[in-house]
């Protein structure tokens, strides 16, 4: 048998919940529609960042990060022969700028054969982090598997980064924690501007009260917030914040 065209990679599915809502609601609420234009011009400008980042190291060996973004969905990658901390750093990084905006994410990240190669990505690493995004996740939480989470834990060991990168839930599985900005020194993703976790914190709160506004009525919808309304209210009180209520 013949050699395989596909690489082990980190590979990273990452979708918008709810992107046909708020298209619809565009015509009501004027300011959704440049949301979320910003939304997928940041993912644009990652995935053109990332590809320039990439042929800048190739020639060092430390980096073969890539980015295709489509739609209202994102795929990262990185051959398995660097670290996964790049792929967790930028999802979180766009996970939690996308969150204070009130957009929300749901999304896996595996270890699995791929083939990723501009906007030319299949394999079924792709699609098992795909099934695990749409069928395990559930609610708006990046999953983390363990070969990942194993891979990445020690990275960033700064107070955050070290004890809050990584969430576990209630069914055994571990997300990506967006309640926190990004705190990463790598300087693609760093900004001298990121403001301190308290004050992610209220931009966060004021975007879920407004989307638990929305999904009432909507049980499937509420299932989902709440989720995540249960965790800001964890860590609430500790940020100095009020919980959100039902």
């Amino acid at each position: 048998m013949g050699k395989s065209q596909f690489q082990q990679r980190f590979v990273a599915f990452v979708d918008i919940l709810g992107f046909s809502d708020i298209v619809k609601r565009m015509a009501a609420e004027e300011h959704l529609f440049t949301t979320v234009r910003d939304a997928l011009q940041k993912l644009s400008s990652q995935s053109r960042d990332l590809t320039q980042y990439r042929r800048k190291k190739r020639s060092e060996k430390r980096s073969d990060i890539r980015m295709t973004a489509f739609s209202d969905c994102y795929v990262l990658s990185e051959s398995s022969s660097f670290s996964a901390w790049r792929v967790l750093a930028a999802v979180q990084k766009l996970g939690a700028d996308f969150l204070t905006e009130g957009i929300l994410t749901r999304g896996a990240v595996l270890l699995g054969e791929a083939y990723h190669e501009g906007r030319v990505l299949f394999g079924q690493g792709v699609v098992d982090a795909y099934k695990s995004e749409s069928e395990v996740a559930k609610y708006p939480r990046i999953l983390v598997s363990a070969e990942v989470r194993k891979e990445v834990w020690g990275y960033h060991t700064g107070p955050t980064w070290n004890r809050g990168l990584l969430k576990p839930d209630v069914d055994g599985l571990w997300f990506v924690n967006l309640l926190t900005p990004s705190l990463s020194k790598w300087w693609l993703l760093a900004n001298p501007e990121t403001p301190p976790v308290r004050s992610h914190l209220k931009q966060v709160r004021e975007a879920l009260i407004d989307a638990w506004k929305r999904a009432k009525g909507n049980p499937a919808h509420e299932s989902k917030v709440w989720w995540l309304i249960h965790r800001f209210n964890r860590v609430a009180e500790e940020a100095g914040l009020d919980e959100i209520k039902r």
